[in-house]
């Protein structure tokens, strides 16, 4: 970056005026700065006569390093060094092919006066016989006009060592042409390489001051400027000359135009333009000659302090992404980093608005989940989604993954306008995205048109793909929490279905903690009747009582499918499938899970919901772990029932036995155990026969 090194604290500069073989100090420079000595001579002798100098600076200015041997005079080695300057370089100031005058630089370190550094100098010197007016005993007499010249162009020299404000110095401009040329309408335009546009911070037209927003280059004649790189003055027939040239000409056409580019580097970086509306012939060759002058003097400073601006910007815009990388890895709240970020990026960027869209759940919209201002806050209340692929800049960021900017929202077919951002005049999205997934949107909106660059939306980017982690570790981290959180209330399903007492009640526990797990969806259980071939409802909650008599023969339904293939079936719109068999009128999705015990199946869970595609894969896998232990449990329980059916069998036998060989009577033998064979089946009557041949009354009611 070139710096200007009337503004440097490690530089000190002199004004000399050649007068004899005296070089003469100028008292008014008061360059020698606040850390010289004061007992420095005010001027220098020197033993070269003025050919002599003349031919030693006709190259152009010469730089030294006081520190070693100089083909530079003793005295003008020696007088910089009285300063305390370790580097020096003089600047010759030409009148007519004569030296008038030297400007020293004088560096305190030798490593800082560079050629860059030197020419940054000359670029704020107006190196013509007409800043010379400072001696009026070397300059000859100046005629009115170039009086005013001279002054007005020693007036931007002065304050062009401390521009910081922009507007100010375009007004100090401004006054000194209207002081020399008179009060025409005056134009200050800049423009931007990165955007390939053109702003005008700086109208003055009809005693009014204004700015214009960007605009392309290739409209008018200032882009003629700036394309040319030459000086232009139509001062005649201005319209059809203007449109001769390919310009366009935009409202009321000046009858006289004279626009000078400002270069830096070889480079366009804007025009100064003054225009008279009314007369022709308004301005002539020395107008034009004075204004080049003014163009030379005042962009390099221009070029500087619009330079410094768009790297404190650009400072400012990395601190910003910076700021929120930090906040990203410190904090799981997505609500507070989003609120944050899109305030951050809107001030610091100096957006007119900025807002983050994410998918939703069908992934068929992106839906805003964070904006600024009041604007935001009604987008955010009324749920503003836009479709994916919609005809919006959003819509179609949120389907293609790659960013697009509407620079001119008047010009771009993309650009869905809307009634709560009216002063949008530039739009950039760019996607929220980790790897090839698209996780939503960052949109921006300015005031400006052509406010977004390369570097600009280069930051925004790294910005988006700082936000896209946020928002997938946000995801991640609920859905770690979620998973944890259902497999705590499984373990708590499956402890306290195993404590049951009996298989029913084990079922019914299960299916009443699913339905808490799962949000008060319909939960079953059905048990294969392998003999009948057949799944019977076991358990169940959120159906109709009558479901307990739905028999699903199986290899029918969903469920039946499910028995018949061993295997886990996800139905995300039981509508449109043929093997539903309907066991809730208002069932729109389904999720069946074999219930499999070392091979063998024991049943179905089954889950019913009144939402379509309620179920995904992490579902599927939860039940299906679930399922396993209910299996398990249903296993143990019909074994703990066998077992018990067999120790109450036994039991029966050990008292019936206890009982019969408590008697040796036969009758009382046999009847006992008549009555408690009777007892333990439940059976009204019961017979022992002995081993008697039947009478003949038997013989016939057996026949």
């Amino acid at each position: 970056m070139v710096v200007n090194p009337l503004n440097h604290p490690f530089f000190v500069t002199a004004y000399f005026i050649v007068s004899g073989n005296r070089l003469q100090l100028l008292p008014s420079a008061g360059s020698l700065g606040p850390e010289s000595p004061t007992m420095i001579s005010r001027g220098i002798e020197i033993s070269l006569s003025l050919p002599e100098l003349e031919s030693l600076f006709q190259a152009g200015p010469i730089q030294a390093d006081l520190q070693v041997a100089s083909s530079l005079p003793p005295p003008l080695t020696a007088y910089p060094r009285q300063l305390g300057c370790k580097a020096a370089a003089y600047v010759p100031i030409l009148q007519r092919g004569q030296l008038r005058g030297l400007v020293l630089i004088g560096a305190q370190e030798q490593h800082e006066l560079n050629k860059e550094m030197i020419n940054a100098f000359v670029r704020t010197i107006w190196l013509t016989a007409n800043a010379l007016e400072f001696s009026a005993s070397s300059i000859e007499p100046l005629d009115e006009r170039r009086a005013a010249e001279a002054k007005a162009l020693h007036t931007l020299a002065s304050n062009m060592t401390n521009v910081n404000d922009l507007q100010a110095f375009y007004k100090l401009i401004h006054d000194q042409v209207r002081m020399v040329i008179g009060n025409y309408g005056f134009v200050i335009a800049l423009y931007d390489q990165r955007t390939n546009s053109i702003n005008i911070p700086y109208l003055h037209e009809d005693n009014t001051y204004s700015s214009i927003d960007s605009f392309p280059l290739g409209e008018g004649l200032t882009s003629v400027l700036i394309r040319t790189r030459e000086p232009l003055m139509l001062v005649e027939d201005t319209e059809r000359r203007a449109i001769a040239m390919g310009a366009k000409i935009a409202g009321k056409p000046a009858l006289s135009w004279l626009g000078v580019p400002l270069l830096a580097h070889g480079e366009a970086i804007g025009a100064i333009i003054i225009q008279d509306l009314v007369h022709e012939h308004s301005f002539d060759t020395h107008d034009l000659r004075f204004m080049e002058t003014v163009a030379n003097q005042v962009s390099g400073a221009i070029y500087n302090v619009v330079l410094i601006n768009e790297s404190k910007k650009t400072a400012l815009q990395f601190e910003t992404a910076a700021e929120i990388a930090r906040d990203i890895s410190s904090s799981l709240d997505l609500d507070e980093l989003l609120e944050k970020a899109v305030e951050l990026i809107r001030s610091r960027f100096d957006f007119y608005h900025a807002a983050i869209f994410l998918k939703d759940l069908p992934g068929e919209s992106v839906v805003i989940r964070e904006a600024t201002g009041d604007a935001g806050a009604q987008l955010k209340r009324a749920g503003h989604k836009l479709g994916i692929g919609s005809k919006s800049v959003v819509g179609f960021v949120a389907e293609h993954g790659e960013p697009l900017i509407a620079n001119d929202t008047t010009r771009d077919s993309t650009y869905y306008a809307n009634p709560l951002l009216p002063e949008t005049r530039a739009e950039a999205a760019l996607p929220l995205k980790v790897g090839d997934r698209i996780v939503g949107v960052l949109d921006v909106q300015s005031k400006q048109a052509y406010a977004f660059s390369e570097e600009n939306l280069r930051t925004l980017q790294i910005l988006a793909d700082q936000l896209a982690i946020a928002v997938v570790n946000t995801e991640l981290f609920a859905e770690t929490q979620e998973h944890l959180a259902q497999h705590r209330l499984l373990h708590h399903i499956t402890t306290t279905a195993a404590s049951g007492t009996t298989l029913e009640e084990a079922l019914q526990s299960a299916v009443n903690g699913l339905q808490v797990t799962l949000g008060g969806d319909r939960v079953s259980i059905l048990l294969a009747d392998r003999e009948k071939k057949l799944l019977e409802v076991r358990a169940a909650v959120g159906y109709a009582s009558d479901v307990f008599e739905l028999r699903v023969p199986i290899g029918s339904g969903i469920t039946g499918w499910t028995a018949a293939h061993r295997r886990p079936l996800r139905v995300n719109n039981v509508l449109l499938d043929t093997r539903y068999i309907e066991g809730s009128p208002n069932t729109r999705s389904e999720l069946a899970i074999p219930l499999l015990y070392r091979s063998e199946l024991l049943g179905v869970l089954n889950v019913e919901s009144e939402q379509l595609s309620a179920y995904v894969e992490n579902d599927e896998e939860l039940l299906g772990t679930l399922g396993g232990s209910l299996a398990a449990i249903i296993a143990n329980a019909r074994l703990l029932e066998q077992i018990r059916a067999q120790a109450e069998r036994e039991r029966i036998l050990f008292e019936i036995s206890d009982k019969i060989r408590r008697t040796t009577d036969m009758e009382t033998i046999l009847t006992t155990t008549v009555s408690e064979l009777t007892r333990a089946v439940g059976a009204s009557s019961a017979k022992i026969r002995l081993g008697t041949a039947p009478s003949s009354e038997e013989r016939v009611s057996r026949a």
